[in-house]
């Protein structure tokens, strides 16, 4: 079987193609850092890599999720410590008011004190996050979820839900506690209308044995209010620090889950160089073989030999 030099020129250009091919694969593989450069390398790697990016970005928008949640639960906890702060002091001028000595002067003077710390819970109760949303109207977060009606008393006009944050695959976790669960205590009493019947008793001119009851009665029951309503802070807070020690745990176990995404993804993607290298040498022998053949295929031609 005679093989024409046209046969010849074609097998030798097309190994001339193929080394050129595989020498250029290994380059690119060399330079990305990488063995799976097109899906072709290696399918099942390819099809695994496309599994943890999707699983990867899924955990990323945990992440962001989490970074939102302690955010507006940090916010919530600023709160909480300015509420109690404010409590604190109402007591301590609450145990003033019932001293016997003091005078309507001194009580209005106390009073007074009452009223501003009166206003600056009500601004603490009305806060607005960055995005100028109401913290803690529940769901109703595009108003201010307690106002002053015209009879001077406060009320709520939120709602009872619970904004939350999907922090993890199996974790929703309340990121915001609304207005009810903060400013009202175990037996259902509004804080604010504790200290508004508080002031109003403190003003009242203290003129007969009858009064000085009722202001009694009046300290006592206000006495008993704020101290529910100061355990019912604290108790909101702590369950805000126990949910931000539960972030803080759940940004571990991401962290921890993102470093084996990587892992897996270096030991089925990453390259071997020195085998790279060696492969490298070899298809660069390769085709300075299949140029030189192709050349000498090319001098075949019978015009060269006349």
């Amino acid at each position: 079987m005679r093989i024409s030099t046209i046969t010849m020129y074609e097998q030798s250009l097309n190994s001339l193609n193929r080394q050129q091919g595989e020498f250029l694969k290994i380059g690119q593989h060399i330079s990305s850092g990488r063995r799976v450069v097109n899906p072709s390398d290696d399918p099942q790697a390819a099809a695994l890599a496309v599994g943890i990016d999707q699983a990867k970005a899924v955990d990323q928008q945990y992440a962001n999720a989490r970074v939102s949640a302690r955010n507006s639960l940090s916010q919530e906890e600023s709160v909480l410590n300015s509420t109690s702060d404010f409590i604190v002091r109402a007591r301590t001028l609450l145990v003033q008011a019932g001293n016997d000595t003091l005078g309507d002067v001194d009580r209005q003077a106390i009073g007074l004190e009452l009223q501003g710390i009166y206003e600056g819970l009500l601004g603490q109760a009305n806060s607005a996050d960055g995005n100028g949303r109401f913290m803690f109207g529940g769901f109703q977060d595009d108003t201010p979820p307690f106002v002053q009606g015209a009879d001077g008393k406060v009320s709520y006009v939120g709602d009872s839900g619970v904004k939350g944050q999907q922090v993890d695959s199996a974790r929703l976790m309340p990121s915001v506690d609304n207005g009810q669960a903060i400013f009202k205590s175990a037996d259902d009493a509004d804080l604010f209308a504790t200290l508004e019947n508080l002031i109003g008793t403190l003003a009242t001119p203290v003129a007969s044995e009858a009064d000085k009851a009722n202001l009694q009665s009046v300290l006592a029951t206000a006495g008993k209010a704020l101290g529910k309503s100061f355990d019912n802070v604290l108790a909101v807070r702590a369950s805000v620090g126990a949910r931000l020690n539960e972030l803080d745990v759940l940004d571990v176990v991401g962290g921890n889950r993102m470093l084996n995404y990587e892992q897996v993804l270096s030991d089925r993607l990453d390259l071997d160089y020195n085998k790279a290298i060696s492969d490298y040498t070899l298809r660069q022998v390769g085709l300075q073989a299949a140029q030189k053949a192709f050349v000498d295929v090319q001098k075949l031609s019978l015009f060269n030999q006349l």
